[in-house]
């Protein structure tokens, strides 16, 4: 099948900028554009003697709106509905769409990898010399032009698979604050029990200091890959993927060779909240061999009768380690910690066969909402399938499907 009619923005969209003086006593919720098509930003209101501009544009219900600056990332998208009085600043144009345009439709436009790079094609430049997308240039971008009642269908269709992933993400977020919940109680001392220092059951070693000139992307030929801060940064949330991760063609120090199932963590947190400092991460069976950088500590267990090394890694994902070790960081922007500022963090440690149930079962907590997150992934893959199938008429919804729509709404 052929792609849509393509027509130019102009012909369906229209310039409609609501500049409104700025009042001294007045206040103003702001707004920016998130990239990649993710939506509005709600900035802090702030009061009209706050800011130098001495008009904002007025932001109204399915408004397309973008970000003349950062349009070369994606930022665009359409004003939800039920919009409350939100203003930007003159750096985000706004437009309504005409008769031959739903916003509903549009919206889903701002999605696609298509149109990104069309704006990215506008915006030359690198850096801060990066010319902004002026309206006059946006309105010359190409999109496909369905009919409105062929618009309706796909936005419907589309409707449904956003419900699934809205879904979906909503059960990965309780699972992991069910599991950040149950991780709290691993560092509650009981009434009148001594708490040991990690110092007494383990110890943590420092990574090597490899040459960026021997990293290389991965071939798969049993060269040893790196592991770093990055790749906790990335799982936050998530399993590492060693499919991400460099290769190391040069010499090393085999002391520095990681072995399946090694908990690392990290050491050096490169945002002044410290949200990652201590995070933990569990070297995986395949992928490897494996390296760690400096900045990445390596925990070894050397009193197993008292610690299980499963829930070692429970522990260092509790948020009471992270508060521990934030407080004792060193620096500002970038915070750093130590093997002996880890060591000499206080907790309390059940018996070992407590701790074993209990990793037991964060681990199947963690199983659980990581197929959750792999269901989720593969999802947004499917959509963003769909919609490039559904633009380019690749699939294409019959006309009697405009019935059912009338029946069930």
């Amino acid at each position: 099948m052929s792609e849509w009619e393509r027509g130019r923005l102009n012909e369906v969209i229209a310039l409609d900028v609501d500049a409104v003086p700025v009042t001294a006593t007045a206040p103003y919720d702001i707004v920016g554009v998130l990239n990649r098509g993710r939506g509005l930003l709600f900035r802090d209101p702030i009061a009209g003697d706050e800011t130098s501009y001495k008009t904002l544009n007025r932001i109204r219900p399915n408004q397309i709106i973008y970000s003349r600056l950062k349009a070369f990332e994606g930022a665009i998208t359409v004003a939800p509905n039920d919009l409350g009085e939100v203003y930007a600043s003159q750096e985000f144009p706004t437009f309504t769409c005409g008769e031959r345009m739903l916003p509903e439709y549009f919206r889903l436009l701002t999605t696609t990898k298509r149109l990104w790079e069309q704006l990215q094609a506008l915006s030359t430049g690198m850096g801060g010399r990066r010319e902004r997308v002026k309206p006059a240039d946006f309105l010359t971008i190409e999109i496909p032009c369905p009919s409105t009642s062929e618009q309706a269908r796909i936005v419907d269709l589309m409707a449904a698979v956003d419900a699934q992933i809205e879904a979906l993400e909503a059960e990965a977020d309780a699972g992991h604050n069910f599991c950040s919940i149950q991780r709290s109680q691993l560092v509650t001392t009981p009434d009148g029990r001594a708490e040991t220092p990690l110092g007494e059951v383990m110890e943590v070693h420092h990574g090597w200091a490899f040459p960026a000139s021997g990293c290389r992307s991965p071939l798969g030929d049993g060269t040893p890959r790196l592991i770093r801060i990055g790749d906790f940064a990335r799982n936050r949330r998530s399993h590492f993927d060693p499919g991400r991760s460099d290769e190391f063609t040069g010499d090393y120090p085999e002391r520095f060779l990681l072995s399946a199932g090694d908990l690392l963590v990290v050491m050096t947190c490169q945002t002044p909240d410290g949200a990652i400092l201590g995070w933990p991460m569990r070297v995986p069976p395949a992928g490897g061999p494996y390296l760690h950088n400096q900045r990445i500590g390596r925990v070894e267990v050397t009193a197993s009768d008292r610690i299980d090394l499963r829930y070692a890694y429970h522990l260092f994902r509790s948020d009471h380690l992270n508060r521990a070790l934030c407080v004792t960081a060193a620096g500002t922007k970038v915070l750093h910690t130590s093997p002996t500022k880890i060591l000499e963090v206080p907790v309390f440690f059940p018996p070992l066969d407590e701790q074993k149930r209990v990793a037991d079962a964060l681990d199947a907590l963690d199983e659980n909402v990581q197929q959750c997150e792999t269901e989720l992934a593969h999802l947004r893959s499917f959509r963003s399938a769909l919609l490039f199938s559904l633009l380019n008429r690749e699939i294409e919804i019959p006309e009697s499907y405009d019935a059912l729509l009338k029946a069930v709404s």
